[in-house]
């Protein structure tokens, strides 16, 4: 794989995975309750909650050239990629492949979609890392977190073609929608088919990204992942190869360590 899709980075959320951001989409059809584009997007002004499923493409779905970058092309990053737009994807991904650039390709995967990628891409393996969000193996959990996405096993299948495609895979596991037993159950069940990391991290400022009236689901949720949850799991895996622990976890064990006095 190299160092490019692996290297460690300074910052937070995207700027942990990629130097640059792509999206040729407005609004997505996921409608995940935490989604910081949707809050963002309603919190400015420029589109309402209620709205933020209705997918449109964007003036950047028309580019004709995509020029050399430095660094990895995370691509999407505030929409996914759906019946809706997997053909405009496939396009401007291709545009950006072809110039030779590292394409990171993010995403809650429906296995039309995947299917039609990795037919598409053949070839450019190399040149691209398939990163799915995954947050649980419960399809009743999954739902209500991310009611317009596909549900756990339809992600598992799209991991397991991708691999077998011969693509770098990896798995994010931000947000975990689960406490430390459901997410040791997804890491064991999707690491036979991760050739690269798996990623493991909360869910950012719910409280202010989860609409209100699902305050008592948030609570539940920070109740699953209070700290002795999440330094059992990182006490489980800190020293697994394959396991990175995103900003929300790292500032957990920092905490904890400075509490103790460790370094």
């Amino acid at each position: 794989m190299g160092n490019d899709f692996d290297k460690k980075r300074v910052g937070t959320g995207t700027a942990e995975w990629a130097e640059v951001n792509e999206n040729i989409c407005r609004g997505c059809a996921n409608n995940c309750l935490y989604c910081y584009a949707a809050s963002n997007a309603n919190r400015f002004g420029q589109r309402k909650r209620e709205d933020w499923a209705r997918e449109e493409l964007t003036k950047r779905a028309d580019i004709k050239h995509y020029p050399a970058r430095d660094g990895v092309i995370m691509f999407p990053s505030s929409h996914d990629i759906t019946p809706f737009n997997v053909d405009a994807y496939i396009r401007v991904a291709n545009l950006i492949l072809e110039s030779g650039n590292k394409l990171l390709i993010v995403s809650k995967p429906r296995l039309e979609c995947v299917e039609k990628m990795i037919d598409a891409f053949m070839g450019r393996q190399s040149q691209i890392l398939f990163r799915f969000t995954m947050g649980t193996t419960d399809p009743s959990i999954s739902l209500f977190w991310e009611p317009g996405a596909t549900e756990p096993n339809e992600r598992h299948t799209c991991l397991v073609s991708a691999f077998l495609g011969g693509y770098h895979t990896s798995v994010s596991i931000e947000p975990m929608l689960q406490g430390f037993e459901g997410t040791v159950k997804l890491v064991e069940l999707i690491r036979k088919f991760v050739t690269d990391t798996i990623w493991i991290g909360k869910m950012n400022k719910a409280r202010l990204r989860v609409p209100g009236k699902y305050r008592k689901e948030v609570e539940w949720l920070e109740e699953l992942q209070n700290d002795g949850q999440i330094m059992a799991l990182y006490e489980r895996y800190n020293d697994d190869p394959i396991i990175r622990w995103k900003d929300s976890i790292n500032a957990v064990v920092e905490k904890h360590r400075g509490r103790n006095g460790q370094n």
